[in-house]
């Protein structure tokens, strides 16, 4: 059952399905909105996508590639818009999956636009001594292994600022006046929210770097994390996902 794997208020990426003959060149758009309730197996209600704070009416009938992101991953399938509904002053689409969903590999993890401070520093030997004997699990015995992560965190060298541009449970790209090169190690210091009680200790790995002259911070950098636990991974999955949801209902007006 659908109901196994999707969810209400999961994120959803609609794109035209290409139609013989369409010369109007939208069939590349994506449309963002959201899943709102389950009528029965293969029928769901979604929110109106929104463009410029003006609703998008999509048209009934209009074939569309659906792409649900949950904290699970992204699942695909074909689904068409049956109806167009208001109810209780908000305005849904009634579409009807027509394939199954399929797990999509390409893209494990969601991205969240949003700008957050942050400190980092390159990795000096001894930390990346720490972080392949983690990776690798290649200690004497338990109290080496703890030894180790107390070690770990009290390594404090000179931190560096930078200013995260997005973020997922899979990586980050962020801004700093500081030339990175790809495959080097950063260590990152980051509080995504200000409720949070301590900022997040994150590893991460280089996978490019590009100059960025006109900026007051002169480089661009994107990485990808190492060695996280997956208790990490989750909140990061779980913040990203309640910030969309945040966003959602207030380009809705609730």
């Amino acid at each position: 059952m659908i109901q196994n794997i999707l969810k209400v208020g999961d994120r959803i990426e609609l794109k035209r399905l290409a139609v013989a003959g369409r010369i109007d060149g939208v069939e590349g758009r994506l449309y963002n909105s959201q899943l709102l309730d389950f009528v029965d197996e293969w029928n769901i209600n979604i929110s109106v996508p929104i463009e410029s704070g003006h609703l998008v009416p999509l048209e009934v009938g209009g074939r569309f590639e659906f792409r649900f992101i949950t904290t699970n991953g992204i699942y695909v399938c074909k689904g068409e818009i049956t109806n167009r509904f208001k109810q209780n002053n908000m305005y849904f689409l009634a579409a009807k999956l027509i394939s199954d969903l399929i797990k999509d590999q390409r893209r494990q993890y969601f991205r969240l636009e949003k700008s957050r401070p942050l400190n980092y520093h390159k990795l000096i030997e001894e930390e990346k001594k720490i972080i392949v004997a983690l990776a690798t699990n290649k200690f004497d015995d338990d109290i080496d292994r703890r030894n180790m992560m107390v070690r770990l965190k009290t390594i404090e060298p000179e931190q560096n600022e930078g200013s995260m541009v997005n973020i997922s449970g899979g990586g980050i790209k962020f801004y700093s006046n500081e030339e990175l090169a790809k495959g080097d190690f950063i260590r990152i210091t980051l509080l995504l929210d200000d409720a949070d009680a301590a900022p997040y200790d994150l590893f991460a790995k280089i996978i490019a770097s590009e100059s960025l002259p006109d900026r007051a911070l002169k480089n661009s950098h994107r990485a990808e994390f190492i060695n996280m636990p997956k208790e990490i991974r989750e909140k990061i999955v779980r913040y990203i996902f309640n910030e969309e949801r945040k966003q959602r209902q207030k380009d809705m007006g609730m």
